[in-house]
């Protein structure tokens, strides 16, 4: 049961009240509220962040702060013309009523394999914002496994920068169960730039198909410069198989995803070989 409840107003007062009371943040609450009503979270202390005022901006890098939801997200990345693409992913995160209040800080700070917005943060190499120390954490460093982050008592997320990649081809999917409001079995994001047929420049990350989101920069590294091909699409689907470590949990079984990580990735492949260049 919530006893205390808190609405600090600036940043080190919500450093003293989650370091003295051990209480969880919540902004849109779309995560926090169903695992204190299923018994997943012990605490009495709710500490709310949406007096926290801050505003995403552009530079090299696209500044999320905390607070900032999806359906904002969404507008903004349409208004400014950048990473448009992501789109593809945030409409088919929850539904309407979950896009307005939740947010990709709350994501990340859940740490699920499963997350949609951390595929995105994976794929756009994102550095976690953390105040009041004022950290810029790399987001395979901050995420150490499902729901557990690299933070100490009094620090919390105050933001995530993004990459900025436009006039990239574009590819994401995820599997699951029904059409709406999926949580996946599997799923897999590719950005690719490519000249001459060869490629350029690659990122591949696959989600809920081990502790944390799967990406090997040095097979990215590797294929940069080969001819783009059915066959080297297959030596990517068999080694990312490899380097899959999936459960079997009431979705589905260890088997049934690693055969997902290859079929994902040939599916990539004649998707991306139809796709022209663009910013959506």
């Amino acid at each position: 049961m919530i006893k205390n409840y808190f609405l600090p107003k600036t940043v080190e007062e919500l450093s003293e009240i989650k370091a003295s009371t051990k209480g969880f943040l919540f902004s849109g609450g779309t995560d926090l509220f169903v695992k204190l009503r299923a018994n997943a979270i012990n605490t009495d202390t709710v500490i709310d962040t949406k007096a926290i005022i801050e505003t995403p901006n552009i530079s090299d890098k696209l500044f999320i702060p905390l607070n900032f939801t999806y359906s904002q997200l969404r507008e903004y990345l349409k208004d400014n013309n950048i990473n448009k693409y992501l789109d593809n992913i945030i409409r088919l995160i929850g539904s309407p009523m979950i896009r307005n209040r939740g947010t990709p800080v709350g994501n990340i700070a859940n740490a699920s394999p499963a997350g949609d917005f951390v595929l995105a943060s994976y794929l756009l190499n994102a550095k976690v914002i953390v105040k009041p120390t004022n950290k810029k954490i790399p987001i395979e460093d901050f995420i150490k496994g499902p729901g557990k982050i690299e933070l100490e008592e009094n620090e919390f997320i105050f933001g995530v920068e993004l990459d900025i990649k436009n006039d990239y081809k574009f590819y994401f999917e995820k599997v699951g169960r029904r059409n709406a409001m999926i949580i996946s079995i599997a799923s897999i994001a590719i950005l690719l730039k490519e000249s001459n047929n060869k490629i350029d420049d690659i990122s591949i990350c696959y989600g809920s198909v081990g502790p944390t989101i799967l990406r090997e920069k040095l097979l990215e590294e590797k294929v940069k410069g080969k001819e783009i091909s059915l066959e080297l699409f297959e030596y990517l689907a068999s080694e990312y198989q490899k380097l899959s470590n999936p459960i079997t949990d009431v979705r589905a079984s260890k088997e049934y995803r690693k055969q997902l990580v290859y079929n994902l990735m040939i599916k990539a492949y004649y998707n991306l070989k139809e796709k022209k260049v663009m910013n959506i």
